[in-house]
């Protein structure tokens, strides 16, 4: 419940009762809820955090329409917290959260249809900026929203949540290669299998050597073995350097990013939620 910790302390940063988001914080976990249930589905992945994976369970089709039901259900939590947030408020927030569930929806659609054409690494970009940072945009700037933030805070929070989920997506790569199931949910190598744009792969290609280039073709597309062959690749190249300052680049960015906000241990506790994400992996 990463999305929905932030969420709360979004709303302490800029003096708003945690308690009061509880709606948003409920909306954010069953929209974030349906995409991990999607995602498996369209990832034909075994297992969530070492349990079989809902459709597994289940079955596709009753996976999907819960997975549906998930995202009407966040939509019908907003709307029904009238009590706690006014009606102006609300249906703002239902406008954020709409137009940044459908970043993600359209971030995912542009991974599994790629152009390939230009700039490899802006079209990574693009689609981790839909299918990952808009959900911790999302988590971040609710809360403003509904609590009557300024518009000052409401784009810190946005330009926060925004590069902490690059950062974020970008140790989600690593995790993938490095093999740390535990911390990834879900069985290491699949975005490789499936040739997802990974950054690792990205700039191995662009700044690997010719003879590290000629091994990464030869390294075979199955699962067995091939994370361990290519982590050992890009360590060689110092490819794993490079991700690193790419990393700390948006994980800066994001912490500079709330030095627009009043200092607080709200705002604090913020920098150090952004640090552990990306470094360890919530």
């Amino acid at each position: 419940m990463f999305r929905a910790l932030l969420a709360f302390v979004a709303a302490s940063a800029i003096g708003i009762e945690p308690h009061k988001m509880i709606p948003v914080a409920s909306a954010l976990e069953l929209l974030h809820g349906a995409s991990l249930i999607h995602d498996d589905v369209v990832d034909e992945a075994a297992e969530r955090r070492g349990r079989p994976a809902l459709h597994v369970q289940m079955g596709i089709g009753p996976a999907l329409i819960l997975g549906d039901y998930l995202i009407l259900r966040a939509f019908t939590v907003l709307r029904e917290s009238h009590p706690v947030y006014d009606l102006e408020s609300i249906i703002e927030a239902s406008h954020t959260l709409n137009y940044y569930a459908q970043l993600c929806c359209l971030g995912e659609l542009h991974e599994l249809m790629p152009t390939g054409e230009g700039n490899p690494e802006h079209e990574y970009l693009a689609i981790v900026q839909g299918k990952t940072a808009s959900q911790f945009a999302a988590a971040v700037t609710l809360p403003a929203i509904v609590g009557g933030g300024t518009s000052g805070e409401i784009e810190a929070l946005r330009t926060y949540g925004l590069n902490m989920g690059i950062a974020f997506q970008i140790q989600d790569d690593v995790l993938d290669i490095v093999e740390d199931t535990g911390l990834l949910g879900t069985p290491v190598g699949t975005c490789l299998v499936k040739e997802r744009l990974l950054l690792p792969v990205i700039y191995l290609k662009r700044y690997g050597s010719p003879t590290a280039l000629q091994h990464y073709r030869l390294i075979p597309r199955t699962e067995a073995g091939r994370p361990v062959q290519l982590a050992a690749l890009l360590r060689e190249e110092g490819i794993w350097d490079r991700i690193q300052v790419t990393q700390d680049r948006y994980l800066s960015a994001a912490l500079q990013a709330l030095e627009c906000i009043s200092p607080s241990d709200a705002r604090a506790n913020l920098s150090v939620l952004a640090t552990y994400a990306v470094n360890h992996h919530t």
